[in-house]
C-alpha cells in the first residue's frame, strides 16, 4: 500500500491489488476509514448548507470516530426535498438553487433558460458541470436527484474493471438489455461502461438504441401510486421520440438473435438488474440459443429484487443463456458508488472506502461495530468529494463485522436483503428491476391519452 493521501480517491493506487481491498485487519481500516471521514467532514464543513444545518443542530464539530456522524446519516427524503410544482411548472432556475444546497459544485453558470423538461435540465447539467446526476423514478410524487460527478463513475468502473477485465485486454464487448442512454443510476453505470470497457460504440450493444426519459419515469412514478398521474409539461409532444428510442416488435427476443448471430464465442461483459438479464436469457433459450458467448464472459446482476418473488430459475437461465459457470453478483445502492461482490460464502462483501453502519431500526442509533447486527442499513461513501456521502438506506439487513470464511476481512452482509416498509421509513420508490416495465406503461399512458 502507498501512503494515505491516496485513500479513498484512488483505491487502486492506495491497496495496489483488488484482494488487498478486502484484506486489511478491523482495526487498521477502521482508523483509515475514521481519518478520511474526518478529512472529508473538515473539508465541506462551511461549504455544504445541507451539512452544516444538520451538524450545528447535532452539535457535531469533530469527527473521533466512525458512529459520530451517525446523526448526520441523511434521510433519502433530503434529495427530494424540493416543492414538486417547481418541475410542473419548469421552475428549473429554483430547482438548480434547490441543487445548490447539496453540493459544493458552483452551478451559478447553469442557465436555465429555454429548459422545457427533467431531460433538459438533466442535459444542462452535464454539459455545464463536472457533476453527473442521478435521478430516481419518482413513484411517491417527487424525484430524487443525486449530486454524483463524472469522476466518481469513472473511478467506480477503472476498479470494476480489475474484477471484469482480463490483464491486458483491449475493448471488449458490453451486453446491455436496457436504453442506451438514461440518467438513472444504473444507466450512468451503462454510460460508464461504454467508456471503459466497450470503448467503442460498436462494441457496447444494447436493447434500445435511445434515451430512458426522466420525463417518462417521472410520469411513471404517478401511474404506479395513489397520487394522479402528473406529467411534466409537453410530454405527449415528445411521443414519437419516446417511440424511436425503443427497438421496435418483440424487443427482447430480436436482441437476443442479434447477439447470438455477432459476438457468439466472444467473451463479453454484461450487467443489469436481475430481471433484465433473466428476460434475455429466457427469450434466448425459447429460441434454442445457449451459451452464446465465452464461458469466461462476466455476468453482473444487480438488486431490485428486495421484497419480490423471482423465479427459481433465473439464475440458472441466465447461466444457461450466457454459457458461464457462475455470476456475479452485486449489492449497490443508487446513492453509493459502489458495487460490493458477493462471495463464495453468500456475503455482499462491503467496499473499504464505504463505512458501513447498521442502525437500530426504532431509535435510528448505529448498532455496535462487532459480530453480527440486524436493522437498517446505512453508509458514508467516502468517495464522495462534492455533496455529504451519509445515507440511511430503507433495506434491512444482517451484517458481519468479523471476518469471513471467504478470506475476506472487511465487514459483510447476508444476500438475503429486505426493504423496510415505507411506514417504517422505507423508500417509497421503484426498484431498478421495476424501472422498465413502469416506463413500459408511462409510454402505453401517453398513446393511449394523447390527443
Amino acid at each position: 500500500m502507498t501512503s494515505d493521501a491516496t485513500f479513498p480517491a484512488d483505491p487502486i493506487g492506495f491497496f495496489g491489488t483488488r484482494e488487498a481491498m478486502h484484506e486489511l485487519p478491523a482495526a487498521e481500516l477502521t482508523r483509515l476509514q475514521t481519518d478520511a471521514l474526518r478529512e472529508r467532514y473538515t473539508a465541506l464543513r462551511g461549504r455544504l448548507p445541507v451539512l452544516d444545518t444538520l451538524a450545528d443542530d447535532a452539535g457535531i464539530h469533530d469527527v473521533r470516530a466512525l458512529d459520530d456522524i451517525a446523526p448526520l446519516l441523511l434521510p433519502h427524503t433530503v434529495y427530494k426535498s424540493y416543492p414538486v410544482s417547481l418541475l410542473a411548472s419548469s421552475r428549473y432556475d429554483r430547482l438548480t438553487a434547490w441543487l445548490q444546497r447539496l453540493t459544493t459544485v458552483d452551478l451559478s453558470g447553469v442557465g436555465t433558460t429555454g429548459c422545457d423538461s427533467i431531460d433538459s435540465w438533466l442535459e444542462r447539467i452535464d454539459t455545464g458541470t463536472g457533476l453527473r446526476l442521478a435521478h430516481s423514478s419518482g413513484t411517491s410524487g417527487t424525484m430524487s436527484f443525486l449530486p454524483h460527478t463524472h469522476r466518481q463513475f469513472d473511478e467506480l468502473f477503472r476498479i470494476v474493471g480489475l474484477d471484469a477485465l482480463v490483464t491486458g485486454e483491449g475493448p471488449v464487448d458490453v451486453v446491455w438489455p436496457s436504453y442506451r442512454y438514461g440518467r438513472s443510476g444504473i444507466a450512468r453505470c451503462g454510460r460508464a461502461m461504454a467508456e471503459r470497457f466497450a470503448q467503442h460504440e460498436d462494441r457496447f450493444h444494447c436493447l434500445h438504441p435511445g434515451l430512458m426519459s426522466a420525463d417518462v419515469m417521472f410520469l411513471a412514478g404517478g401511474l404506479r401510486s395513489a397520487a394522479p398521474a402528473r406529467a411534466v409539461p409537453g410530454l405527449s409532444a415528445r411521443l414519437t421520440e419516446f417511440q424511436e428510442a425503443q427497438r421496435p416488435g418483440a424487443a427482447m427476443a430480436s436482441f437476443a438473435r442479434e447477439l447470438a448471430d455477432t459476438l457468439r464465442g466472444r467473451r463479453v461483459i454484461a450487467m443489469n438488474t436481475w430481471n433484465l438479464l433473466y428476460s434475455l436469457a429466457r427469450a434466448g433459450l425459447d429460441q434454442g440459443l445457449e451459451a452464446v458467448f465465452a464461458p469466461g464472459s462476466v455476468v453482473m446482476p444487480g438488486g431490485g429484487a428486495k421484497n419480490q418473488a423471482v423465479p427459481d430459475d433465473w439464475e440458472e437461465t441466465v447461466r444457461a443463456f450466457f454459457g458461464v459457470p457462475a455470476l456475479h453478483h452485486i449489492y449497490a445502492l443508487s446513492e453509493v458508488m459502489a458495487l460490493n461482490n458477493l462471495c463464495s460464502q453468500g456475503r455482499f462483501h462491503i467496499e473499504p472506502w464505504v463505512v458501513l453502519y447498521v442502525l437500530d431500526p426504532d431509535t435510528g442509533r448505529p448498532l455496535p461495530r462487532t459480530g453480527v447486527q440486524a436493522g437498517r442499513a446505512a453508509f458514508f461513501d467516502l468517495m464522495a468529494e462534492v455533496h455529504w456521502g451519509g445515507f440511511a438506506s430503507g433495506d434491512r439487513v444482517t451484517a458481519d463485522f468479523t471476518a469471513c470464511r471467504c478470506g475476506r476481512s472487511t465487514p459483510h452482509i447476508d444476500r438475503r436483503i429486505e426493504r423496510y416498509d415505507t411506514d417504517q421509513g422505507g423508500e417509497d420508490k421503484i426498484t431498478c428491476a421495476a424501472a422498465p416495465d413502469a416506463h413500459a406503461d408511462a409510454l402505453r399512458y401517453l398513446e393511449d391519452t394523447r390527443a
